[in-house]
């Protein structure tokens, strides 16, 4: 696609969010019944498409300027090329995610006209006046940062970098100012004493509704998983070129790019559950009720699913790393001390039992993790016998593996949880003039 294209196509997508702005201050017209799949659903796909697109486009650039770092300090090229291949790939997808951007505008305009517009008015100075400045500053410099990759070496390489960090603070700023209407449609903003949600959120100004109890633990988590997702992609994009290269030259670099993108892409993940955690948390806070109904009622397989899913993503990369280690001549002699794989086994019984005592975002549950994570280290430095006694690295992956997999058996194992029916109290059900948001 050429730049021309590019404009025109993110021109048409800015003119699409301001008329959509304008469009929510005239007369709802009645809501399209969409074919086959049904408004819901419909809603759900184009949504999902753009989250995807989008999750790659903000989390690739913060690794992206990371790895352009290390390629300057370390004078190291792979990094370079990495970064500027990835940022070749975010060029062309920050179109698709305009793109299907304004489809989803437009559907949610015809599928559910009286809650979009009811939205948009109450979200009015974020979606005709912050989003659209920030879309288009995103994309100046975006355009910017990978068009002046090879002008701006040696000396310029600092100003280069710059770009790239003022890049992802544009991107971070937008997503934060987009989760705002997203929260607050899971946890709107409560009433005080003696003033119903209607007329509360009537009065409430811009800032009381965006800070809401869920926005920022949805700001972390889609940050983490951004991040998550940005990386395996980046494999992704490496075992695909890893196929068509021509020598063994190419082919090397594409093993070590896929490498580094799934160390990145597991070392997020691994933050991810604490974030997911964290926004659990906050919802159950925000009202009890609201976690028997995600956990074990209506929402119950979604999670069943979720752990199913997040579980083969680690076998899978743990799997890759396996793999990747035996093709390293002389990896067997690598050990590590045996204190590592006692703690990875014996981490997930301890901070279960932790965190029935002190939840989540209870700082007293880090003393524990923190020492725990670090124990390998400190006995291994400060306990020298302990220390000396070592187990293979292939060994730590493969019991990694196994832990993962019995991991995955207990969590699909049935205890109860099964849709029943929803337990949503009268207290929490929508005012008669908000039924058209059900």
């Amino acid at each position: 696609m050429t730049a021309t294209r590019r404009s025109l196509l993110l021109t048409f997508v800015l003119l699409a969010t301001v008329a959509t702005a304008a469009y929510a201050q005239v007369p709802s017209p009645p809501a399209a019944e969409f074919p086959y799949t049904g408004n819901r659903t419909a809603v759900w796909i184009v949504a999902q498409l753009h989250i995807l697109f989008a999750a790659f486009i903000l989390g690739a650039p913060i690794f992206v300027v990371i790895s352009e770092w290390l390629g300057y300090r370390k004078q190291d090229p792979r990094y370079d090329r990495l970064a500027k291949e990835v940022t070749k790939v975010t060029v062309i997808l920050y179109s698709m995610t305009a793109l299907t951007g304004g489809l989803f505008i437009f559907v949610l305009l015809a599928t559910y006209p009286q809650f979009t517009t009811w939205l948009i008015n109450h979200f009015f100075l974020i979606f005709a006046v912050i989003y659209p400045l920030l879309f288009i500053a995103e994309t100046i410099v975006l355009y910017l940062y990978f068009y002046t990759w090879d002008a701006w070496k040696g000396e310029m390489k600092g100003r280069h970098i710059a770009l790239g960090v003022l890049l992802n603070i544009i991107g971070t700023v937008t997503l934060f100012v987009i989760d705002g209407p997203t929260s607050f449609m899971n946890t709107p903003a409560k009433a005080a004493e003696g003033l119903s949600l209607v007329e509360y959120i009537q009065t409430a100004s811009l800032w009381d509704k965006v800070y809401n109890y869920s926005w920022m633990p949805l700001n972390l988590h889609r940050l983490v998983g951004n991040v998550t997702f940005g990386g395996f992609i980046a494999g992704l994009i490496a075992a695909y070129m890893y196929m068509g290269a021509k020598n063994e030259e190419e082919r090397a670099y594409y093993d070590w790019m896929g490498f580094v993108g799934n160390l990145i892409g597991v070392g997020a993940l691994l933050f991810l559950p604490f974030m997911g955690y964290l926004l659990s948390f906050e919802l159950c806070d925000y009202d009890a009720s609201i976690c028997p109904y995600m956990m074990a009622d209506q929402l119950s397989m979604f999670f069943e699913m979720q752990g199913a899913m997040v579980g083969l993503i680690f076998l899978a990369s743990n799997y890759y790393i396996w793999l990747s280690m035996k093709r390293i001549e002389g990896v067997e002699r690598v050990r590590m001390t045996a204190v590592t794989l006692v703690v990875m086994v014996a981490l997930p019984f301890i901070m279960t039992y932790v965190w029935t005592i002190f939840p989540v975002p209870d700082p007293r549950s880090l003393a524990v993790l923190v020492p725990l994570t670090l124990a390998p280290w400190i006995i291994g430095q400060g306990m020298p016998p302990i220390g000396r006694i070592t187990v293979s690295s292939r060994t730590v992956i493969k019991v990694g593996f196994l832990m993962v997999v019995v991991g995955n058996a207990i969590w699909m194992t049935p205890h109860g949880f099964v849709a029943t029916q929803a337990l949503a109290t009268e207290h929490l059900e929508l005012p008669s003039d908000w039924r058209f948001l059900a």
